[in-house]
């Protein structure tokens, strides 16, 4: 089961960095993308999803082992 977990947190890394790297290319590309006449509403709609995704599966998973190595039920609030 951790293994599976761990698997989730590794892809929900990944997110995170392709998420990082699309906000930058976003931001470099921005004139050129307006000169062209393309939106990037697409893009906008995938970062919305994509963080608070790919972030709140970090925390969890990062509060699962510290709860795991310490013993202790971690909680948040």
């Amino acid at each position: 089961m951790m293994f599976a977990l761990a698997g989730l947190a590794a892809a929900a890394l990944v997110l995170l960095i392709v998420t990082i790297g699309v906000t930058i290319w976003l931001c470099r590309n921005r004139e050129q993308r307006r000169a062209d006449g393309k939106t990037n509403v697409g893009w906008v709609v995938f970062l919305i999803i994509a963080y608070p995704l790919s972030v709140s599966y970090l925390v969890f998973f990062a509060l699962l082992m510290i709860s795991a190595f310490t013993g202790k039920s971690v909680t948040v609030g």
